[in-house]
């Protein structure tokens, strides 16, 4: 995380509600790196800062987010990866290494002030956990055990972390990009289509 975070090429992006919003939570929480794209503010966070923040967000009188709207995931699998140039010099293609991460965005939002934004905060693929924040939502016992089923993220402290949509025996968390594809044969005029992982393309 910076030590100080510059925002003044965010103005563009967000409503005035949004950059008074941003200016508040980063004069409270000076690490914060902040992101705006197209009128949408996010936080991003580091994990021992995560349950103070959702804290802070849900009763301080200026931001006041009642009401936790969605927690979701996205999977980035680590390893070598090639950054493909769009020019046409004949320039090689760069390659370069990442390590694995899964990142959790809370989505926020605010009754009161009619405003929301997000909060991101990233976990190693190999071993994910994050904090529990269900004593803060209620909403977020069972968002947290759907990610903890699709993505295999664990959160401590949450009352009852177990599968909510695959069955109790299932192997692996399907909405990872390393989990194998699967599938069944479909017909189709005739023609039987094999699963994904059986194609030949």
């Amino acid at each position: 995380m910076p030590d100080a975070v510059d925002t003044s090429g965010l103005d563009i992006q967000l409503s005035e509600q949004l950059r008074a919003l941003r200016d508040h939570l980063v004069e409270a929480f000076p690490l914060l790196e902040v992101l705006g794209f197209r009128g949408e503010l996010t936080l991003l966070v580091t994990q021992g800062d995560l349950v103070e923040l959702v804290r802070f967000c849900r009763d301080d009188s200026d931001v006041s987010c009642e009401y936790l709207m969605d927690l979701s995931a996205v999977h980035w699998p680590g390893g070598e990866f090639s950054d493909q140039t769009h020019e046409t010099t004949g320039w090689p293609t760069a390659t370069s290494q990442r390590e694995g991460r899964i990142e959790v965005d809370y989505l926020l939002y605010s009754v009161t002030h009619n405003h929301r934004f997000r909060i991101r905060v990233d976990t190693p693929d190999d071993a994910p956990s994050l904090p529990s924040v269900s004593h803060l939502y209620t909403c977020a016992n069972f968002m947290e055990r759907e990610t903890y089923d699709f993505f295999g993220v664990s959160f401590v402290g949450h009352p009852n972390l177990q599968r909510i949509h695959m069955p109790d025996g299932w192997e692996g968390h399907p909405q990872r990009k390393d989990y194998p594809l699967g599938g069944v044969e479909v017909q189709y005029k005739g023609a039987t289509i094999p699963p994904p992982d059986e194609r030949k393309y």
